[in-house]
């Protein structure tokens, strides 16, 4: 540490060429993390998901193909319920508030189950009673009712999409959660939604709880072979893979990500390395002088390696500092559709500060071995 200052006045010598070269990573290591924070967010329900022991029932053909409210008396039944519980219809209802650009995340639930079943969200008891005494109440997000500037007692009109009709909600309370990602949606009633829709008993899918780890495969194979040969096959599966399914609609982008990262490191890499090698060979007579003043040349190194280190991670903190200040602070989203909540993982963080300390070691390596292998005299006999 005590010659971290020589090591700093070295590396700001040309100001201009580490204020230039601080810049380009700054911005390289900001779209690295943009990409990285997007990733992050589309598989934040993935995360969520994991710890729980939630089961999904849809249709074999999929989420656009309905279940019958036929099929209920079974999920239902006793025969279920052995292996789970809270069984409830669940209908994702694609409505916007007001503009398209405004489209929370809102689902038609029955109350009492989806209450017990997602046990993380913490419904205050007096807003629940309303829910229970309001027919077209809803209970929202706190982050949802904070970003579109909502009230508690206020109407909540929205224009449906993929159903036939137009939700006239009223807000009755609010409810929170440990991940602010299960803050971002509202929910109501499906004895409200069954009869905006003029009783077509419309069930998307059915959500329950397995009792226990083993008793998830037991469901798919109950509930699966159950309704294998019927007109309407259902498919159960996690939640999580319920999850994986959106994924998986996307492609493999944990690869695309990886590669562009990987890209950008590689430019980050390049544009250092020309900085470092024309630091280096503007001080070759300065390094032989160093030497002769009795510093090593694994010191000589390791000034050279920690220089470029110092930079990569200067920069790097400097982007990082934006990247907080817009996506933690101000909460800026690219697209508040696809990311209601886009914040930069603490995980991110680290993985860019790695980066820069391998951008840093990897781009001066080569110029300073080759400065401190160097013979004394060709240093001081070298004109630069």
């Amino acid at each position: 540490m005590k010659y971290l200052h020589l090591i700093w006045r070295n590396a700001i010598r040309n100001r201009l060429r580490t204020l230039l070269t601080m810049a380009g990573i700054a911005f390289l290591v900001f779209v690295m993390v943009f990409i990285a924070t997007a990733l992050t967010e589309m598989t934040a329900w993935q995360d969520v998901a994991a710890p729980h022991n939630r089961v999904v029932v849809q249709h074999d053909l999929g989420l656009a193909t309905p279940l019958p409210i036929g099929h209920e008396a079974f999920l239902m039944g006793d025969e279920v319920a052995r292996h789970a519980e809270h069984v409830i219809k669940f209908n994702w209802v694609g409505a916007y508030w007001q503009d398209p650009k405004n489209w929370p995340a809102s689902f038609a639930v029955d109350i009492e189950g989806y209450r017990k079943l997602f046990s993380e969200l913490r419904i205050p008891d007096e807003a629940f009673d309303r829910l229970r005494k309001t027919k077209n109440g809803t209970l929202v997000g706190e982050s949802l009712l904070k970003r579109y500037g909502w009230k508690v007692d206020g109407p909540l009109n929205m224009t449906g999409t993929f159903y036939d009709f137009n939700p006239e909600l009223l807000i009755v309370g609010t409810f929170t959660a440990p991940n602010i990602r299960s803050e971002e949606m509202l929910f109501y009633r499906w004895d409200y939604f069954d009869e905006m829709m003029k009783g077509q008993k419309i069930v998307g899918t059915y959500w329950m709880k397995a009792r226990g780890s083993d008793d998830v495969v037991k469901l798919k194979e109950l509930i699966d072979g159950r309704f294998r040969n019927s007109s309407d096959p259902t498919e159960t599966i996690t939640e999580k893979e319920f999850a994986d399914q959106f994924m998986q609609m996307m492609g493999n982008l944990k690869l695309m990500v990886t590669l562009i990262c990987g890209a950008v490191l590689a430019m980050m890499v390049l544009m250092t390395a020309n900085t470092m090698a024309m630091s280096v060979r503007e001080r070759v007579t300065e390094i032989a002088v160093l030497r002769t003043l009795g510093f090593r040349a694994g010191q000589i190194l390791s000034f050279i390696v920690l220089e470029s280190v110092l930079v990569s991670l200067a920069a790097t903190v400097l982007a990082l500092g934006a990247a907080f200040a817009l996506f933690n602070g101000v909460r800026w989203s690219p697209n508040e559709v696809y990311f209601p909540v886009f914040m930069m993982a603490p995980k991110t963080a680290v993985a860019a500060l790695v980066a820069a300390i391998v951008c840093g070691v990897a781009s001066s390596l080569v110029p300073a071995i080759r400065a401190s292998r160097r013979k004394i005299v060709d240093g001081l006999r070298q004109v630069v």
